[in-house]
């Protein structure tokens, strides 16, 4: 006896989704929610999100992130030519490395 679940709004079927392992809209989530579980489950190891961020304190990160954008200034300034612009960013880079350095010190 074959399954024969269909999602209800795209028409895909749960065949469909067991032989190629996609989708067809956000409500084939709902429809065949126990089937994509065990699909992750068994490629990820866990249904739960990691995520992304670096395994570090939320200070430090803050950090990185601030570091990140202000690199990420400076270089749309250069490229705009807009040299003033990124001396003075860069300034804040070279100013925020050694706060930190000298937070890490104390």
């Amino acid at each position: 006896m074959s399954d024969s679940r269909v999602c209800p709004r795209c028409g895909t079927t749960i065949e469909e989704f067991r032989r190629t392992g996609l989708v067809g809209c956000a409500e084939c989530y709902r429809a065949f929610r126990e089937e994509i579980l065990s699909a992750v489950r068994r490629v990820q190891g866990t249904t739960r999100h990691e995520g992304a961020i670096p395994a570090v304190s939320e200070e430090k990160y803050s950090f990185m992130l601030e570091q990140q954008h202000l690199k990420d200034a400076i270089e749309r300034a250069l490229r705009a030519g807009k040299f003033e612009e990124a001396e003075a960013l860069q300034q804040r880079l070279r100013e925020s490395n050694r706060t930190r350095r000298k937070e890490e010190q104390s």
